[in-house]
């Protein structure tokens, strides 16, 4: 079970619209805001400003919160609510606690806490705690994109190790940093999901006297909120992506706009043409004529400007996946892109010294499924508790969750301080890199050492799977379709190899 910690958040001195989607028909009201947290201390917060106490208990059911939180408790959700208050003041306050009084709790009560915020028209959420375990990411990915189509407007604090933390990364989401820590990642804030860097130092009130938050990015996220309550005071009718401009506009840092990852989708309109697969999209799509579904979808997925051009999309997200430059399509969601990709990789500032995990290239002829073979391969490596970085040459790739890296625009430096990158920050055991085995030769040049080469082809309606690990070479046949079985073999097989040394 995932552990949510907030504790060295609080105790550290140095950490701590969807335009018109539809999805969802509840108007959700701008001036209230909830602290999902350790619970707000009702007698630090003025009486007019506090709406409901909810605490979800261990049956996930959302129930009054009775608890009294006592001076020797932690305070981190109250002092969140403070700084709301501080800088906002015609919001309305709701606690949902769903941590207990050392700062943990489960991912299972995130989704009855959401969802009591949108029964109860709350618009703004604020999340002062996330987790850096990769295998909880697509379960919080689809949660959070769920809620975000139904208008509501979730601010998370990343986390204070520098690493990729969930939900702050996600394009859904507001992700929030501090000013003034030590860490030097705010350089890097595209490639872990930041939108603002503000201060965390906030002046507040607590048993009368006027205390000093500690420097944490718990405590710069509240301050966002606020900013984000006032903001919807004069337009409620911004949207997450406008939003996201305007905090970047309001961040102690100058940030680029407009580079987000294609994670955002709940559901989608898919048209033109498109490679079959076994794999699922990690999203639901919605068939028919678009006219007559256009309310139940929040993006659409294109290969071609022809597929784009009798379609009203202004108020959808779109990725465009392909190859010609899109002109006079107006799109006021996010985007996503091959070129969108190319400029996220061109501004990464993380410079490495090589990578420091095993690097698996993975050669396929191009009959073969291979977002089939990608996604069960990742998914092996997961529930052994490897954390899996899969690059795919193909920037369908992003549809089902994968990485996609498009051949080099400067030179393999440029591209490998990337990857680097990428790696350190998910905090990735290996790669895995999946290319044509007609272009093997030109990319063995990228990582000539790789530590293990696997390469499938297909011999009438057998597929000949090939691994060399240090000159050594295995072979394996596949009758018919490549299933989850022969996955499960060929990363034992993997596996054996890594661990070869450490065995003895």
């Amino acid at each position: 079970m995932l552990i949510y910690d907030i504790k060295f958040d609080i105790k550290s001195s140095i950490y701590g619209r969807l335009g018109n989607v539809r999805i969802m028909m509840r108007h959700l009201r701008e001036d209230r805001v909830a602290i999902i947290d350790n619970g707000i201390n009702k007698d630090l917060i003025c009486r007019e400003k506090m709406q409901s106490k909810i605490v979800i208990d261990d049956n996930n059911r959302c129930i009054e919160d009775k608890d009294k939180i006592q001076i020797t408790d932690f305070q981190h959700g109250t002092i969140c609510a403070l700084i709301v208050e501080k800088y906002n003041s015609h919001c309305i306050l709701n606690s949902v606690r769903i941590l207990d009084k050392n700062g943990k709790g489960g991912i299972e009560k995130i989704e009855p806490a959401l969802e009591w915020c949108y029964q109860n028209n709350i618009k703004i959420v604020n999340l002062s705690f996330g987790t850096t375990n990769f295998n909880e990411c697509e379960k919080l990915k689809k949660l959070v994109n769920k809620y975000a189509c139904s208008g509501m407007i979730i601010v998370a604090a990343t986390a204070n190790s520098g690493f990729v933390s969930y939900p702050a990364c996600f394009t859904n989401v507001i992700g929030v940093a501090t000013t003034g820590s030590p860490l030097s990642y705010s350089k890097d804030y595209m490639q872990i999901g930041i939108d603002a860097v503000v201060p965390s130092e906030h002046m507040v009130k607590m048993f009368n006297e006027e205390v000093k938050t500690s420097l944490s990015n718990s405590y710069a996220a509240p301050y966002v909120c606020a900013l984000i309550a006032n903001r919807l005071n004069t337009d409620n009718a911004l949207g997450i992506k406008k939003l996201k401009e305007y905090v970047k506009e309001q961040s102690r840092i100058e940030m680029i706009e407009g580079v987000y990852e294609p994670d955002w989708v709940y559901k989608a309109y898919v048209t033109g043409r498109k490679k079959t697969s076994r794999a699922n999209y990690y999203f639901e799509t919605v068939s028919g004529e678009f006219s007559e579904i256009q309310d139940k979808v929040d993006t659409v997925i294109g290969f071609s400007v022809a597929d784009l051009e009798n379609l009203d999309i202004k108020d959808k997200n779109l990725i465009y996946l392909g190859q010609e430059d899109i002109y006079n399509i107006d799109v006021q969601g996010f985007y996503w892109s091959r070129k969108t990709r190319q400029q996220q990789i061109l501004n990464n500032h993380y410079q490495g010294n090589g990578l420091e995990v095993p690097v698996i290239i993975l050669a396929i002829e191009a009959a073969i499924d291979s977002y089939y073979i990608l996604t069960e391969l990742r998914k092996v490596f997961a529930s052994d508790g490897y954390n899996a970085y899969t690059i795919g040459m193909e920037p369908e790739c992003v549809l089902y969750g994968l990485e996609y890296m498009p051949e080099p625009m400067a030179d393999y430096g440029v591209w490998k301080n990337f990857i680097e990158s990428q790696v350190f920050y998910k905090q990735s055991d290996l790669v895995i890199w999946c290319i044509l085995l007609e272009d093997r030769e030109k990319f063995l040049k990228v990582y000539p050492d790789c530590d293990v080469e696997i390469s499938l082809c297909k011999e009438g309606e057998n597929t000949v799977v090939e691994i060399t690990f240090e000159k050594e070479k295995t072979e394996k046949i596949i009758s018919g379709l490549i299933a989850r079985k022969d996955v499960d073999e060929i990363y034992h097989m993997i596996e054996a190899k890594l661990t070869e040394d450490e065995d003895g």
